[in-house]
């Protein structure tokens, strides 16, 4: 939901009967700039922009190296192909990796509370609960509202937990679909729930050297979706989805890190060899916040 305009969120919205071309036009009518060819946010210009920016922004972007033996233990242990033969089929490498990484990158340990946000029926949280032994949550608005069982269900940015009540979070390919104000809210609530010393970690965190929203606009015109007003918008024939932000470092400083300052710290990391897990992996930057 965004807490601006109070619109509940589709999960799964309608189409426009609309053709592409038509949609992009209705972009355009909005005063929108819309961008129908893109280059790869990892192109190598884009990337060396992307950190530029970054460390004029102050940050220090870690260079991380997965370590492959590692990923492989991890991959074998969790089970995905025989316990979730239907999950992610055609993107079980880089949804495999983005669940290694946010695991590796949070240091769980048994005496954690975990919850997977934004989950969908991702067997994040039971892999959580089976490889570390510690409480696990799954959270999406497309469950019932309320909390049943170990499924918290509504408003991400409105839990109904008491302060403090988690320790770790994760949000793997999630926070990109928090429309209009609510990435920021999602954070405001996250300093509300998260104890002291708690950390989420996004992954992959999309960063690129402009501010950008990627959408399909046969779903983004008819469920009127909004978009940032300093965002380049990127048309994508076909994607399925009505809204995918990208940060510019400047955006996140001043959407999040910079309001946040005093109640979180925040570490970003550059993905060095994704593609050695499997070639079409895509995640290059990852992100956690630490509750201070």
């Amino acid at each position: 939901m965004d807490p601006l305009t109070n619109n509940r969120y589709i999960y799964q919205p309608a189409k426009s009967s609309l053709s592409y071309q038509a949609s992009v036009q209705l972009l355009r009518d909005r005063g929108l700039e819309v961008v129908e060819r893109w280059k790869d946010k990892a192109y190598p210009d884009s990337l060396a922009r992307t950190l530029f920016l970054a460390e004029q922004c102050g940050w220090v972007v870690k260079p991380l190296e997965i370590n492959i033996t590692d990923y492989n233990e991890y991959y074998h242990r969790a089970e995905y192909q025989p316990r979730y033969p239907e999950y992610y089929t055609g993107n079980l490498p880089e949804k495999s990796l983005e669940h290694f990484l946010s695991l590796t990158l949070l240091g769980l340990r048994e005496q954690d509370v975990f919850v997977d946000l934004a989950s969908e029926s991702s067997p994040l949280p039971e892999i959580v609960s089976r490889l570390y032994g510690c409480k696990c949550y799954s959270q999406d608005i497309m469950y019932p509202e309320g909390i049943l069982g170990n499924q918290i269900g509504g408003d991400a940015c409105a839990m109904p937990v008491m302060d403090g009540f988690f320790t770790r979070a994760a949000l793997t390919c999630s926070l990109e679909h928090f429309e209009g104000r609510a990435d920021c809210q999602l954070f405001v609530e996250l300093s509300r729930v998260l104890v002291p010393g708690g950390k989420v970690c996004v992954v992959p965190f999309y960063l690129y050297h402009t501010s950008a929203v990627m959408t399909d606009p046969t779903y983004s015109t008819v469920n009127e979706v909004p978009f940032d007003s300093d965002a380049r918008v990127i048309a994508i024939k076909g994607w399925n989805n009505r809204h995918g932000r990208f940060y510019s470092p400047n955006s996140f400083m001043e959407r999040i890190a910079m309001p946040l300052a005093d109640v979180f710290s925040f570490e970003y990391y550059l993905i060095t060899n994704a593609c050695d897990i499997h070639p079409a992996n895509y995640v290059r930057f990852a992100l956690v916040a630490t509750r201070r």
